[in-house]
């Protein structure tokens, strides 16, 4: 058995449990419909010191846990939706303050109680103070989720984390600056406020530029890794903890990315498959759960620390339903998605226990705390949330990106579509239909198709996606307009986005042979896109719409197709329109509500390439067609033509055939 346990000690028996624990615990945890982190932590209490003694507490695990703690961070600055946040920022403000200040409070009271210094009861009090929607999820499958007491809490979410964070901040920098006096926190003070700025603001920018030069995927995601640890290291070298950072860098990269980038996602896989679990592993491995059997004390520290959590966010619930009369459903989905502690309070109580602030029993205690409230917070809102009523905003969207059929010839070359397809099919929950057309003239038809699908098999290994929903269709067809069309008509596709190199003239030939059929011989709406640009460094939507483009009854179905591509590439809305319709796009818009930022402006005359020459490559331009060939020629003329010639960034045309 020594030997066995030498064995686990070194560098592959070590990898092999976690790896094990980490694989296992979740699966047994969910089989008991407990969410998966409570498996985890569970799992680190068994293989740790204080269980079968697998792992010991040292620095190998120490050093994977703080990369971990780092990432957990990271990922919580990643799930802020600011847009969300500040459509219902007044109520969320109020919601926020309340089940921030009564849990702060409570808790400084039970560290007092328990005889912590100041710093402890303070870190203490922050460490009831936020809280993990853990059970967000079941919203999401209930479809609830604009409801507004769960975008008020959803809202507030963002309030208690940051404000758990300064509080971490000025206590952490008290405890190593040797106590806190009104100089060192003004010091501090400022510069959190420069190092969150100059993060905020900066980086965004920054990362907009260096995305034009980073076309490949994984410098793309090395970038992002040194930016996470790059903000971590600059918090600790100004006083303040590295989650600090972490969280401000997840902030950031939150509003520099589109939604759905798979750089995004690739850097949330590493950490959420690997170094996250390692750190909640590591929570339970320094857990003794044989404390609450030895120690009368811990028993009654537990039963403290769980009336604290779950009576000061039951009294911030109650308070905030009876403000704006929210209904028992909703009172009660509030207080389950708001009592639940995890991603701020685990390492809010490690960090407490590293720096001496609190004591192993105390820590024991809080972890039982959140063992309890990480299993009630989903069976309190699965049963309450499906007697929510949605939002009346909350119509149903045209299903313009459902699903979109994306014609391949050439893998290489189709990367763009395919990852602007991926976006915004993600936003709908959709699917991409990738179709590669071969010819059935001739005899080497066969041959032909078995090109084509090799061609197609590029395609998920150009998209580096595996969360992306996409459909490999390979198809023999007298030409190739005809095999993307009798596709779309099969397939029942929403809508069909074709490459264009932006030549020929828009009036003659309009886009080019292919396209010509496909946009004139089809009933989809057809977007046909100029990609040279990657995605990732774009700044904003601009769609421009010129004088008799667009009937009034067709500008609701576009202003909502470019709200959906300025959601999915996470950037503002700019429309520059006629005259004639901005009154109509601004009543539209307000009617809306929606969170993302769009601005509008009045064209006074038709756009010329003159003045597109000055604009910035970063902008991603929309221009709209409808009707038929005659119409569109009337009304574009060659506008299309001459902006591809003139402005080398990414174009695209959208195109209403009814």
């Amino acid at each position: 058995m020594h030997s066995l346990l030498e064995l686990f000690s070194k560098p592959v028996g070590f990898f092999l449990v976690i790896m094990a624990m980490i694989l296992v615990t979740p699966l047994i945890s969910e089989r008991l419909k407990l969410p998966g982190i409570i498996g985890i932590i569970i799992g680190g209490m068994l293989i740790g010191p204080h269980g079968f003694g697998l792992l010991a507490d040292n620095d190998r695990i120490q050093f994977l846990s703080t990369i971990g703690l780092v990432y957990l961070m990271f990922s919580a600055g990643l799930e802020v939706d600011i847009n969300q946040f500040m459509k219902v920022r007044a109520r969320a403000l109020v919601f926020g303050l309340i089940t921030f200040m009564f849990p702060q409070l409570m808790g400084m009271g039970l560290g007092y109680i328990l005889g912590l210094d100041w710093l402890g009861m303070i870190l203490l009090g922050s460490a009831f103070a936020s809280h993990t929607l853990i059970a967000f999820p079941i919203l999401t499958k209930l479809g609830v989720t604009r409801n507004e007491a769960v975008a008020v809490t959803t809202g507030a979410t963002v309030l208690t984390d940051i404000g758990a964070f300064i509080v971490l901040a000025v206590v952490l920098g008290g405890k190593t600056g040797g106590g806190i006096t009104l100089g060192y926190f003004v010091q501090l003070l400022v510069m959190l406020v420069i190092f969150t700025a100059v993060i905020i603001f900066g980086l965004p920018r920054l990362g907009k530029i260096v995305f034009q030069f980073l076309k490949v995927r994984a410098l793309e995601f090395q970038f992002v890794i040194v930016v996470l640890f790059v903000a971590a290291f600059v918090a600790e070298a100004i006083g303040v903890h590295e989650v600090v950072g972490a969280f401000i860098a997840g902030l950031a990269v939150n509003s520099m990315l589109p939604r759905h980038s798979p750089v995004t996602s690739h850097v949330l896989f590493i950490g959420e498959s690997f170094f996250i679990p390692v750190f909640l592993l590591y929570s339970g491995l320094i857990t003794d759960p044989l404390t609450f059997l030895k120690s009368p004390e811990t028993i009654v520290v537990a039963i403290g620390v769980t009336i604290v959590a779950y009576v000061s966010k039951l009294i911030a619930a109650w308070l905030t339903a009876k403000i704006y009369k929210y209904t028992k459903a909703e009172f009660w989905t509030v207080y389950g998605l708001s009592h639940a502690q995890a991603a701020v309070t685990i390492p809010t109580l490690v960090i407490g226990l590293e720096t001496g602030l609190f004591d192993s029993t105390l820590f024991n205690a809080a972890i039982l705390m959140i063992l309890l409230t990480s299993i009630t917070s989903p069976l309190i809102v699965q049963r309450f949330a499906p007697d929510l009523q949605t939002a009346s905003a909350d119509e149903e969207q045209i299903p313009l990106f459902g699903r979109v059929l994306v014609p391949v010839a050439d893998a290489k070359h189709s990367e763009g579509l395919v990852a602007l397809a991926s976006l915004l099919t993600h936003s709908s929950k959709g699917k991409i239909l990738a179709v590669s057309v071969a010819s059935d003239k001739g005899g080497n038809a066969p041959n032909s198709l078995i090109l084509h699908k090799s061609e197609l098999d590029k395609v998920n290994e150009s998209l580096h996606d595996p969360e992306t929903h996409i459909e490999l269709i390979p198809r023999l067809a007298a030409t190739h307009a005809q095999g993307i069309l009798h596709t779309a008509h099969e397939e029942s596709a929403s809508l069909i986005m074709m490459g264009w190199r932006g030549k020929r003239t828009f009036r003659e030939n309009v886009l080019g042979s292919v396209l010509d059929e496909v946009i004139w011989g089809s009933d989809t709406p057809v977007m046909i896109g100029k990609l040279p640009l990657p995605l990732n460094s774009m700044q904003r939507v601009m769609f421009i719409v010129p004088a008799k483009s667009v009937p009034p009854i067709a500008v609701q179905r576009m202003l909502q197709a470019n709200l959906t591509i300025a959601q999915a590439l996470n950037v503002p809305l700019h429309i520059f329109a006629h005259k004639s319709y901005v009154q109509i796009i601004e009543a539209l818009v307000a009617a809306r509500e929606t969170s993302q930022p769009v601005t509008i402006e009045a064209l006074s005359n038709q756009t010329t390439p003159e003045k597109l020459e000055e604009e910035s490559l970063s902008s991603f331009i929309v221009l709209p067609g409808f009707g038929s060939r005659k119409r569109v020629a009337d009304t574009l003329g060659n506008i299309p033509e001459q902006i591809a010639h003139s402005f080398d960034g990414n174009l695209t045309i959208l195109h209403f055939d009814k």
